[in-house]
Parts: structure tokens; C-alpha cells; sequence
């Protein structure tokens, strides 16, 4: 299994459900911003994270790490019971769509775009509408992690999300600052943290 990567990207999400489910896998780094580079990904954008496993090719974050995941179903990052799956995908959307839209589009701003092109307006607005979205999340007390007992691939797309917020200078209340460094501190992210940085 090959996974197509470069540093600080997005392809940390899916290292770190590889190494919750301690699977094997190559990383191959690509020369994603060269003008002239030696190794490409095989996605007809050139985009990362991208796997190859045999004759099978899966782009897109959550693509790849729901196919991992039935690729590995001793794992719990991602259930089979439908009540459990329900939740964890209802999670896995919340992530994409409220949660990643603002929190993105405010990153880019903060980071890719040089500060004298930046929108101040842009950024007041993704300001608001993250925080808007970041104070509708209600953790369970019952539960030890957002969808029930056990660390899913729920945890890891909403709290990497959150850290993005965080890096933006968002402001969490303290339960879902300490959801984020629980979620963080775990052994798997660290190593997939690691290897997404090289």
C-alpha cells in the first residue's frame, strides 16, 4: 500500500487512521510544488493524499480512510452497527461541511494569501461563522469521545478540523480544548504527525 503525501498536508489525517489500525504502508513524498518535479501523484489533479493498493487507486481524504477502514474491520475507527455508523457519519459530515468551510477558507486567508492581498472582510466573516459553528458543537458527558465510547474516524476529521480552528486563533471552551488535546496526544497521532512533517 503506497500513500502519496507532502509535508504538513492533509495526508496527516490519513496516517494517523493507519497508525490507529497499525497497517503497513509506504509513503512516498511527491514534489507537489515544484515547477519541474521529479515524482508526481498519480491523481489526475497531482492533488495529495492519494493510495494505491495493488490495482486499487482512492483519492480524497475521506475515501481513503473509509476504504482502510473495511480494509482493517478489527478496527473501531469505523463501526459496523448501524446505529454506531449512523453517528459516526453524521459526525464525518458535520466535519466536511460546517465545521471545515469556514475554518479552511479563514486558513487560507491567514496563511496562503500574502498579508497585503488579504480580505479583512473575508476574514471577519470566516471568523464568525467558525466560531458560530465551533460553539454548536455539545460534547456528551456520557461519552468519551464525539460519537461514543471508542475513538472513531469521527475524532480524528472534527479534531483536526478544531486544531485548524485553533491555529487560527479561534478560541475553544475548555471541554473542547481538552477534546482536541486528548485527541492529540494519543501515541497514533503523534506518529502519523511525525512522518507528515518530513
Amino acid at each position: 500500500m503506497k500513500i502519496y503525501t507532502y509535508p504538513k498536508s492533509r495526508s496527516l489525517i490519513v496516517f494517523w487512521a493507519l497508525e490507529e489500525m497499525g497497517a503497513e504502508y509506504e509513503l512516498i513524498r511527491v514534489d507537489l510544488l515544484s515547477p519541474n518535479p521529479r515524482v508526481v501523484s498519480p491523481h489526475p489533479c497531482g492533488k495529495v493524499p492519494f493510495l494505491t493498493d495493488g490495482k486499487v487507486s482512492v483519492s480524497e481524504t475521506l475515501a481513503i480512510c473509509i476504504y482502510l477502514c473495511e480494509q482493517h474491520p478489527d478496527t473501531c475507527l469505523y463501526p459496523t452497527e448501524p446505529q454506531d455508523k449512523a453517528s459516526v457519519n453524521s459526525w464525518l459530515s458535520f466535519a466536511l461541511t460546517d465545521l471545515e468551510a469556514p475554518v479552511w477558507n479563514l486558513l487560507k486567508q491567514m496563511v496562503f494569501i500574502p498579508e497585503g492581498k488579504r480580505s479583512p472582510d473575508m476574514m471577519s466573516y470566516f471568523t464568525h461563522e467558525a466560531k458560530n459553528v465551533i460553539s454548536r458543537i455539545n460534547l456528551n458527558p456520557t461519552h468519551s469521545w464525539i460519537a461514543g465510547s471508542s475513538f472513531t474516524l469521527a475524532d480524528i476529521f472534527v479534531s483536526h478540523s478544531l486544531q485548524w480552528a485553533k491555529l487560527c486563533g479561534i478560541e475553544m471552551h475548555e471541554e473542547i480544548d481538552d477534546y482536541i488535546t486528548r485527541a492529540m496526544s494519543r501515541p497514533a497521532f503523534l506518529r502519523a504527525q511525525e512522518k507528515n512533517n518530513h
